[in-house]
């Protein structure tokens, strides 16, 4: 994650917020925050976790890639990607390896 994603990624729950005409408050009773703990995160002062980016998304039926910026496909770097996740794979433990797929299902369907 670059440095300004947090950033970007408040904006954008905070963009869909406001198309949903919700208030921080009622957003916050959604993902069961304190509102103003849920303030701190849409100023960009804490970051959001990826279960409540999850829930957001849920919440407003959007794909995950609404919040986050995830770079459009190109088959070069696609393929380097692999070969570059396959190495890192090799190295892990097994129950590295269980997370890596549960995080794979609980993530791919949010992304269209």
């Amino acid at each position: 994650m670059n440095k300004n994603e947090p950033d970007s990624v408040a904006r954008n729950i905070k963009k869909y917020r406001l198309l949903n005409n919700m208030t921080q408050e009622e957003l916050a009773q959604h993902l069961n925050l304190d509102p103003q703990y849920y303030a701190q995160l849409e100023r960009g002062e804490r970051n959001f976790t990826l279960q409540r980016v999850v829930s957001v998304c849920s919440l407003f039926h959007i794909g995950i890639e609404d919040i986050i910026h995830i770079p459009t496909d190109n088959a070069d770097e696609t393929q380097e990607l692999l070969q570059s996740l396959h190495k890192k794979m090799g190295s892990m433990s097994y129950v590295q390896l269980l997370s890596l797929d549960k995080f794979i299902e609980d993530i791919v369907p949010y992304i269209k």
